[in-house]
């Protein structure tokens, strides 16, 4: 189950703006990625000027593997989610680097973050088929 705050694209821009916040930043708020004091005030606001909460059932096409310290989800395209199973952080890495990283991740979250992972595999899938 992937769960998020919808808004119009103006909406996003006036968070941006009065947060003082990145797109990206505005992004994982909206996603419940970031639990901050200052991303729940996004989410609040954004609930309050016209957003609304979106639920959406998602399955994410990766492969899964238990290790005693950590669950790991390969996606295409050299997207990996390590999640540490002792203090629920999580990693995303691109061809073994990170890019991303949560802490604290939420079982809510955690399937944000699968759906966030599932499209940037995509989008690396579908820019080598380019080439």
């Amino acid at each position: 189950m992937r769960i998020f705050i919808k808004v119009a694209d103006s909406l996003r821009l006036e968070l941006a703006e009065k947060f003082q916040l990145s797109k990206v930043s505005i992004w994982s708020a909206l996603n419940y990625l970031t639990y901050s004091d200052r991303a729940e005030s996004v989410r609040r606001y954004a609930l309050e000027h016209g957003g609304s909460i979106v639920e959406q059932d998602f399955t994410p096409n990766c492969r899964i593997k238990h290790t005693t310290t950590e669950i790991i989800q390969t996606f295409a395209g050299g997207i990996q989610i390590r999640i540490n199973r002792q203090n629920s952080n999580a990693r995303v890495l691109q061809d073994d680097k990170e890019i991303e990283s949560y802490d604290n991740v939420t079982v809510q979250s955690w399937g944000n973050l699968l759906h966030h992972a599932q499209e940037l595999s995509e989008q690396r899938v579908a820019a080598a088929a380019r080439k």
